[in-house]
């Protein structure tokens, strides 16, 4: 005797077609064309508020304000600033601000932060100065090597910082207040500059002049206490050992640093023979 089952869920008949399955009701042409409408009104909106943001005189700019800034000419820069106002706020970027200074030769970066609806905060960073450069040419004016490679006018404003001197220096006009070195290596010059730095050299031995001669940089100190060559690399390890062996160097001794085992050095008095500080080769 075959006994019923209680199956509870869809049902197939023989054809495969589902008894009791609800029925989904299709959205009525009505609905469809209501929802279309909406979508379209929505990027209608929206594309008209972006186009008032974009080009409503609300937006225009009206007013910028500038940080501190040192080196650069106020004149200069109150010219190039004035060259954004009118701008839209919105699609004014920091590049757009670096071509406005792109003249403006002691800038290196810029900032800008927006106040709504019409003010920009605009922040200037500048270069420092890591070398005076005395210029052979006698192009005239002040001029100091800055990170970048180039060297820059010393503003009529400002005096001379009291920076190390680089002597013996070619320099080519670029225009704008910058000139380019012709007989020295820019990279090279900025690596000395960099390990008088890394080294703290000059809170011991104050530099009076750098030189490039054949045989590589030379270092003149102040107050006649001699002069270093360096040569072409090794700059830091050079100063370094320089440093450890001074206090048996005599005062005013023109010294060699070139080689890795020792430190040669020849006294200042004409008379004096060349002396050899045997010191272990730099770690």
């Amino acid at each position: 005797m075959k006994v019923a089952q209680l199956v509870i869920g869809e049902f197939r008949g023989e054809r495969g077609r589902r008894l009791a399955a609800p029925r989904r009701e299709r959205p009525s042409r009505r609905r469809l064309l209501l929802q279309a409408a909406a979508v379209v009104v929505t990027v209608g909106l929206l594309a008209a508020l972006g186009h008032w943001l974009l080009t409503s005189p609300t937006f225009a700019i009206g007013r910028i304000e500038s940080g501190r800034y040192r080196y650069s000419d106020r004149a200069s820069v109150d010219a190039a600033l004035r060259r954004c106002l009118g701008r839209n706020i919105w699609t004014f970027s920091r590049y757009d601000l670096a071509a406005a200074c792109s003249d403006l030769p002691w800038v290196s970066a810029v900032h800008v932060q927006r106040r709504l609806p019409d003010t920009v905060t605009v922040e200037l960073t500048e270069w420092q100065p890591l070398l005076g450069v005395v210029d052979t040419t006698a192009a005239g004016g002040e001029k100091v090597l800055v990170a970048s490679g180039l060297v820059l006018d010393i503003p009529a404003h400002l005096s001379t910082p009291g920076l190390p001197l680089l002597v013996g220096c070619r320099l080519a006009s670029l225009g704008s207040g910058r000139w380019r070195m012709v007989d020295h290596d820019p990279g090279a010059v900025l690596a000395l500059v960099a390990a008088l730095e890394a080294t703290a050299f000059e809170s011991e031995c104050p530099v009076d002049f750098v030189r490039n001669t054949p045989l590589g940089f030379e270092v003149t100190l102040q107050g006649k206490a001699g002069s270093l060559l360096i040569g072409t690399d090794d700059f830091a390890g050079r100063l370094a050992r320089f440093l450890i062996a001074k206090d048996d160097i005599t005062t005013g001794a023109a010294v060699d640093l070139r080689f890795e085992d020792r430190v040669t050095f020849e006294p200042l008095a004409p008379d004096s023979a060349e002396t050899t500080v045997e010191k272990g080769p730099p770690s």
